[in-house]
């Protein structure tokens, strides 16, 4: 419920007491932000209190860092545009290759960790961003359903809170998922 109310208040602020919509510095955006880090530092804090499930928890923390770099493209386009490749690129090679180091442990490891029942909502959250958000979001889609009464905002506030659900879904599971193993 929490969740729920915190996107709709987002995207209510940025439209109606804001009254700036979506840019890179609204609030909603900078709250995917946020969420993205909260589940990317829990995956790190997890590599460094079990070493037992450092290499799964690398390729976890890496996939979560690329998505964190991802959705920051806009400040990475100050460089060049298409910049956030580089850093991404790093991340998936480095945190591909430590886990792969690790061998049957890493998948050992990875098992583990999807044994935890809080996985769900992560992936679950993952699932939701990468295919329904994506298909959801596209420019085509809308079209379609507007057609000469598109207008673009109305398709980013739909997208962007859709997004914001997926990042926070990612973020409880993430959060949840590193207590029960901490515990463990």
């Amino acid at each position: 419920m929490a969740i729920a109310i915190l996107v709709n208040l987002a995207i209510r602020i940025d439209f109606s007491i804001l009254k700036h919509g979506l840019g890179e510095t609204s609030i909603t955006e900078s709250l995917q932000f946020l969420m993205l880090m909260v589940s990317t530092s829990t995956f790190y804090l997890l590599i460094r209190e079990r070493e037992d499930l450092s290499h799964a928890a690398t390729l976890i923390f890496g996939f979560l860092a690329v998505l964190t770099i991802r959705e920051t493209d806009a400040w990475f386009d100050l460089l060049f545009h298409g910049a956030w490749v580089l850093p991404a690129m790093v991340v998936t090679v480095a945190t591909c290759t430590y886990a792969f180091r690790g061998g049957k442990r890493s998948i050992n490891e990875i098992a583990t960790i999807l044994d935890v029942r809080h996985m769900n909502t992560l992936i679950g959250g993952v699932v939701l961003l990468i295919v329904f958000s994506r298909l959801y979001g596209m420019g085509s889609f809308w079209h379609t359903v507007m057609q000469e009464y598109y207008v673009r905002e109305v398709k980013n506030v739909s997208e962007e809170s859709m997004e914001l659900l997926c990042y926070c879904l990612i973020a409880l599971g993430a959060v949840k998922t590193r207590l029960a193993l901490k515990h463990n």
